[in-house]
């Protein structure tokens, strides 16, 4: 079995937090059976909550009833939520919306929380390529099994770069000063008649000034760029072949013009617009 790249936790982040937004389905079944737990805190005309009363609790506070071992597997779920939602209550009173228990806020409450990271807008952008927005998201959280990693655990035999062989295989070399990844990128300046700078590339893609429409051309190709870099990098690791930086930005570029194509509206002129 395989140790995951990402903890659980950080996936099941929102992405403004730099995660995929994926819910843990443990803390939403928890969040669920709160509601029950809600409704017997604020709801004691339901008949069911009636009934939990003259059966289980029996006349006690529901805050201090503690199950007995002989009740059913459902019930103590439900106390479990109880006790588990315990710091959202005060006085019987959701405290964490002022609307009243939700199973949003009650999960929200659950899930472990982290900082908000600035690129997921860029990642995540609906115009871009999913299979690229995956690999950008592991480097952006720098997730990749890297060389550099890879020696430092005692895995690899060396920390060389697999595409230049110059150079430790770090997320800086290999995706901004690598031999080998500033040919194909040059070749890309060329290409869309921009200056591609040895930096976050994502970073400058945010700040760059242009129209909307050229700015969705040059996020694709920087996503494009960073996962074709990354394949080729597998596959001087697996093969020990590697493509022409030449061939391979013409590749990159004409992915992203066929996919550019049935995504946005082109203008008149053409899809070399969308680079010009």
């Amino acid at each position: 079995m395989r140790v995951p790249k990402v903890s659980w936790e950080r996936v099941c982040a929102p992405k403004s937090e730099g995660g995929l937004g994926i819910r843990d389905s443990f803390s939403w079944n928890m969040a669920a059976i709160g509601k029950l737990v809600w409704w017997v805190y604020c709801s004691p005309d339901r008949l069911w909550v009636k009934w939990v009363h003259q059966v289980y609790i029996k006349g006690g506070l529901w805050p201090n009833y503690q199950p007995s071992g002989d009740i059913s597997w459902g019930w103590k779920q439900v106390c479990r939520a109880r006790d588990i939602l315990a710091p959202g209550y005060s006085d019987g009173q959701w405290i964490m919306d002022p609307k009243g228990y939700t199973i949003g806020s009650g999960y929200d409450m659950l899930r472990q929380k982290f900082q908000p990271v600035s690129w997921h807008k860029l990642i995540w952008h609906q115009v871009c390529i999913p299979k690229h927005q995956v690999i950008c998201w592991m480097i952006a959280r720098r997730a990749l099994m890297l060389k550099e990693r890879l020696f430092a655990l005692g895995i690899a035999p060396d920390d060389r770069c697999l595409l230049c062989g110059q150079g430790t295989e770090s997320y800086d070399h290999i995706f901004q000063t690598c031999v080998y990844s500033r040919q194909v990128l040059d070749d890309l300046s060329r290409l869309c008649q921009v200056v591609i700078p040895h930096s976050d590339l994502l970073e400058w893609t945010e700040g760059y000034q242009c129209t909307q429409l050229k700015k969705k051309g040059l996020l694709c190709m920087v996503m494009a760029a960073y996962y074709h870099l990354w394949l080729q990098r597998n596959r001087a690791r697996v093969d020990g072949l590697l493509m022409r930086p030449a061939v391979l930005s013409s590749q990159i570029m004409h992915e992203i013009r066929m996919h550019l194509a049935t995504r946005i509206t082109v203008p008149p002129d053409g899809m070399n617009d969308v680079f010009l």
